[in-house]
């Protein structure tokens, strides 16, 4: 067990305690709820990557949960309603995770949008709400990027709680970065 939560300190930078790791890996089903020992005839695989699913879940739910709250009522979260305000509280629960709530989520944008690689996830945010960007934002579309910022997190972690789903998310961004030219201007100037 506790091999277990260094491999999620030490290589998977996950911050947890050795007592949030210990409840669910005895809630796995490969694993004895009175031994916490492997059990016989079960399907061998990425076990690690398995018991880090349910605690990535239920972190993602918890923020679901969270940002749900703040869209009904930004007031009682100490928000006017506004995309500043609003991205900047995303960005603080963000901060608060260690960066790690939203990886992967400009490269998801950049996808989304097909290009930007360049931008904040702010701004790509922006750029993919209906009409697109405008700048100074009018009332109108202050509430159309605020309600698109909300949707686009939803989808966002849908996507990221798939299996495998974080790295699918960097290999589709990695399969658009290829298309791009500025992506072989590197290979270019070595060959010059």
């Amino acid at each position: 067990m506790r091999v277990i939560w260094e491999k999620l300190l030490d290589e998977h930078h996950v911050t947890a305690a050795y007592a949030t790791v210990h409840r669910y890996l005895t809630k796995h089903p490969h694993w004895s709820p009175d031994t916490l020992v492997r059990q016989p005839n079960t399907p061998s695989g990425d076990f690690l990557a398995a018991a880090q699913l349910p605690f990535q879940s239920n972190v993602i739910k918890h923020y679901r949960a969270l940002l749900t709250a703040v869209r009904r009522d930004p007031k009682r979260h100490g928000l006017d309603g506004s995309y500043a305000t609003t991205t900047a509280f995303v960005l603080g629960l963000d901060a608060g995770s260690s960066w790690s709530m939203l990886t992967g989520f400009q490269e998801w944008l950049v996808v989304r949008l097909g290009k930007g690689h360049d931008l904040t996830w702010p701004v790509l945010v922006r750029h993919l709400t209906p009409g697109g960007w405008t700048h100074p934002l009018s009332a109108q579309t202050d509430v159309a990027a605020v309600t698109t910022l909300y949707r686009l997190i939803g989808e966002f972690f849908t996507a990221r709680e798939q299996p495998d789903g974080l790295a699918r998310i960097f290999r589709n961004y990695q399969s658009w970065a290829i298309t791009q030219d500025w992506y072989h201007l590197a290979e270019a100037a070595d060959q010059d």
